[in-house]
């Protein structure tokens, strides 16, 4: 090989081996410092896309898990919420059957309508009460309720669970205490079949069927009561209770089933995220063995290109040895 002074080739080739190694030492020593095997998109482009649309499946469907685990707290609340009515309307068909024995008189009769009085009343006031993060769910009002238990947009990936829920104020009900079950209704005194009972608000009486103000009835005295417990008013009484009991519990069927589905969809999703992750792992985590060995043989690589860099350096100083320096 031809000794030059312009062009040191060897030192050149050694310099550009070990610039390359150094690049190699550097990017391994970063993959074994953060665990990640792609720390930039020059790393591994084609694995980076994949890997970030897996990231945004596994973060999505851990977001859709709680969203699973929200729906199933707001479903529980309304099931409670359900479970109440429903107690209280089992006592009060419990009492319409005993008021339908003729064994029990008017008294008694009429201390049975007065404790459903006061339970209408508490299934109106949990019927208005009962939310979830201030949103009720039993009072009539709610619109659509949509749980997203997916991490994409699709169809698939949410469900509507509003049709579990239902309206329980005593009138959607269709359990209203009928005005000859009242003890306080009264006749009109223009001899008609009307029935005049309390306003709900305490003021005054109102008409049974049109819920009107009835302004001539200022004192009650002089009118006839209406009130009428007799066996066949208290069983058309008791099968509207009891057609409400069963509806409720139809209600309840529902909600129990959008509770099971949304189980199976936890689980399913909670599998899911287990798969994406392991997948993820083969593009972006660091093979420690691997990177391990990379780093001592690169580490070897460098010492032995410095030292031939070092005596390639030195060649030109041969040069001296020809000029009999």
């Amino acid at each position: 090989m031809a000794i030059t002074l312009g062009t040191n080739i060897p030192a050149f080739i050694s310099r550009m081996y070990l610039n390359s190694t150094n690049t190699s030492l550097t990017e391994t020593m970063e993959r074994l410092s953060s665990g990640k095997k792609i720390n930039k998109a020059g790393d591994d482009a084609a694995g980076l896309v994949i890997s970030e649309n897996m990231e945004a499946l596994v973060r999505g469907s851990k977001q859709a898990m709680a969203n699973i685990q929200t729906a199933e707290s707001f479903l529980t609340v309304a099931e409670d919420g359900m479970v109440s009515i429903s107690d209280h309307l089992q006592r009060m068909n419990d009492l319409l059957v005993n008021m339908a024995n003729d064994t029990n008189d008017v008294e008694s009769r009429t201390a049975a309508v007065r404790e459903i009085i006061e339970r209408i009343d508490e299934i109106n006031r949990l019927a208005e009460s009962t939310n979830f993060n201030g949103r009720t769910m039993l009072d009539g009002s709610t619109d659509e309720i949509y749980v997203q238990l997916g991490p994409d947009e699709t169809e698939t990936s949410y469900i509507e669970i509003s049709s579990a829920l239902t309206d329980c104020h005593t009138e959607a009900l269709d359990v209203e205490l009928p005005a000859v079950l009242n003890p306080d209704a009264l006749k009109y005194n223009d001899g008609t079949d009307k029935i005049a009972i309390p306003n709900p608000d305490g003021t005054g009486y109102v008409d049974s069927e049109t819920g009107a103000p009835v302004v001539s009835i200022v004192d009650p005295s002089g009118y006839d009561s209406a009130f009428e417990p007799t066996n066949e008013n208290c069983r058309a009484y008791m099968e509207k209770v009891q057609a409400a009991i069963s509806a409720l519990s139809t209600r309840r069927g529902m909600l129990g089933a959008y509770e099971n589905r949304m189980q199976s969809s936890y689980d399913s999703m909670s599998t899911r995220i287990e798969s994406l992750e392991s997948a993820k792992s083969v593009y972006v985590d660091t093979d420690i063995a691997e990177e391990s060995t990379n780093f001592v043989q690169q580490q070897i690589m460098q010492q032995i290109n410095i030292s031939i860099l070092s005596n390639a350096n030195s060649l030109q100083q041969s040069a001296l040895a020809l000029l009999g320096g």
